[in-house]
This record gives C-alpha cells, sequence and structure tokens, in this order.
C-alpha cells in the first residue's frame, strides 16, 4: 500500500539524517567529517526524494483536498515540499563550495546544516504523526485504488533499491557498516 511505501522511505530518510546528525556533533567538536558523505547524502535526498517520494505524497495531498472537507495541514505540504527543495538545494550548493575548497566557516557550516536536518526531520515527524493517520482512517478502499491509478512506483531506488548504483556505493556501505 501507498501509506506503507512512504513510510519505509521515510525510515530511509531518518536513517540519512541521523548520519547527518552525526557529523554535525563531529563538528562542534572540531573533528574532521567526509564532506564527500554529506554531498552523497544531500544528492541522494535531492534527486529521489523530490523525484519519487514528495509526488507520491503529493498525490495523496491533492486526493484528500479534493474529496474530504476536512484538509487539516494539507494545504501547507506541498508548499512545505517546495521549501525543503530549496532548502536542500542551497544547503547543496554550500557543500559543493567547501569541496571546491572554498572556505566557509565551520559555525556558518554547522549551522546550515542543523537547519537543514531539523526542517526535513520536523517534516516527516508532521507526515506520520498528524496527516499520514488522517488519510489512513479516512481513506476507503475505492480511495486507495484511485490514487495508486493516479501515481506511478519509482521502481528503482539508486541507494536502498534491489541494486545500489556505482554513485551511490560508498555511501550504501557506510550504512551497512
Amino acid at each position: 500500500m501507498m501509506l506503507e511505501s512512504i513510510h519505509t522511505e521515510h525510515g530511509y530518510i531518518i536513517r540519512l539524517l541521523n548520519i547527518l546528525q552525526r557529523k554535525l556533533v563531529a563538528i562542534q567538536q572540531g573533528k574532521d567529517v567526509d564532506y564527500q558523505l554529506i554531498k552523497d547524502i544531500v544528492e541522494y535526498l535531492q534527486k529521489h526524494a523530490e523525484c519519487c517520494h514528495h509526488p507520491k505524497e503529493d498525490v495523496l495531498y491533492h486526493y484528500y483536498q479534493s474529496h474530504y472537507a476536512d484538509s487539516r495541514g494539507m494545504n501547507d505540504l506541498e508548499a512545505e515540499h517546495v521549501a525543503l527543495a530549496k532548502l536542500t538545494q542551497e544547503f547543496s550548493e554550500t557543500v559543493d563550495m567547501i569541496l571546491m575548497d572554498a572556505v566557509i566557516p565551520l559555525d556558518v557550516f554547522a549551522a546550515k546544516l542543523n537547519t537543514f536536518v531539523s526542517r526535513q526531520k520536523a517534516h516527516l515527524e508532521f507526515e506520520e504523526k498528524y496527516i499520514f493517520p488522517l488519510i489512513r482512517n479516512t481513506f476507503t478502499a475505492e480511495d486507495w485504488v484511485n490514487v495508486s491509478a493516479q501515481y506511478e512506483e519509482c521502481m528503482c531506488d539508486p541507494l536502498f533499491g534491489d541494486q545500489v548504483s556505482e554513485r551511490y556505493r560508498s555511501l550504501a556501505e557506510r550504512l551497512n557498516a
């Protein structure tokens, strides 16, 4: 079912955000961090989450809004996805600058990393605690058939799918270590 798939993807995203959280602690403790690993995580979130994950959620939100009068919180979710995409792009550019040897003060980078992780986690928590239970308790079997017909599942997750792409091999190794 669609919600289970989204919930599983949230688990994957949380795993990646937890790695970023640990990198933040390392930075705050003055330790060296692997900025390429941070880049790999952010790029995965940009490419896969924004292209496959959020569109799936948006199908649910739009369907709910068009079929049920009570759309508490739904109105802001698509805008939140746009804002998260912008935040992710900005943070990605910061990481790219560091990888190109630009001098960015560690406290500035740490603040951006903290904001990125905090906003992403808050968004996931809001969906899991409020939005998904509302949808789960409201949708009928017919609703699930209708939303499933509106979304074509992305078949190849380059990190958590059956085949890990070469691009994410080192990240996958870190996740499985």
